[in-house]
């Protein structure tokens, strides 16, 4: 399911979505190594309910490689709008199942080729029971040190209500260790189409000054 590609952190999974790696753990333990490549375009880039390349289009890629041992890997990039360069996001982690329920835990590194805040590196865990997840990440080093220590909680759900369509909701809790508290939220629907997925997503944020997104994407998986 790759509704919410489009999301920072959710980009390196470019289908790797923390939703889609949690339905891969609960896999029976014989899946074996897997390479996985992904492409999309998307109208925005939301980034805990607000944009993340000052409204402008984008193109997201990831590349994913997964053990049947429960170890991922991977990098996925994005570009940010016309002059601000690209993201680049190495990732590694862990994945288990235990009973009905699927873990991921690990860290990702966020480059940027431009700007003033270079890097950002970031722990993640997330959980995954039937449609519904929960993710956490926590900023352990960064370029601007004022945002070390900064957090995010996340819950959602995702399942297939009707043939090859799907809905994505979310609801959010953005935590800055200097800055106030905001909590954010998405809902977005997709259809798979013979080849790749369409989504539409909405987001924003409890702000005064936040917009309200709508973005539509195209993704390619191989």
């Amino acid at each position: 399911m790759t509704t919410k590609t489009h999301s920072k952190k959710t980009i390196r999974f470019l289908s790797l979505s923390m939703t889609t790696l949690a339905l891969g753990l609960a896999a029976p333990v014989a899946v074996q190594a897997d390479l996985e490549f992904h492409v999309g375009v998307f109208s925005d880039y939301i980034d805990n309910g607000e944009s993340k390349s000052d409204n402008n289009a984008v193109v997201q890629g990831g590349l994913e490689y997964s053990h049947e041992s429960g170890l991922f890997a991977g990098v996925a990039m994005s570009t940010l709008g016309s002059g601000e360069g690209q993201e680049v996001v190495p990732f590694i982690g862990y994945g288990f199942g235990l009973g009905e329920l699927g873990f991921e835990l690990g860290y990702e590194y966020f480059y940027y080729t431009e700007g003033d805040d270079r890097y950002e590196g970031e722990i993640f865990a997330g959980v995954e029971y039937g449609p519904f997840y929960a993710e956490t990440s926590h900023i352990v080093r960064a370029h601007d040190r004022d945002t070390e220590g900064d957090t995010v909680y996340l819950v959602g759900a995702s399942d297939e209500f009707m043939t090859d369509t799907f809905f994505d909701v979310a609801l959010g809790y953005d935590r800055p260790r200097n800055d106030d508290n905001a909590t954010f939220w998405s809902l977005g629907v997709g259809r798979s189409l013979g080849v790749g997925e369409i989504s539409l997503t909405y987001a924003s944020r409890n702000e005064s000054d936040a917009q309200n997104l709508f973005v539509a994407g195209y993704t390619v998986s191989f």
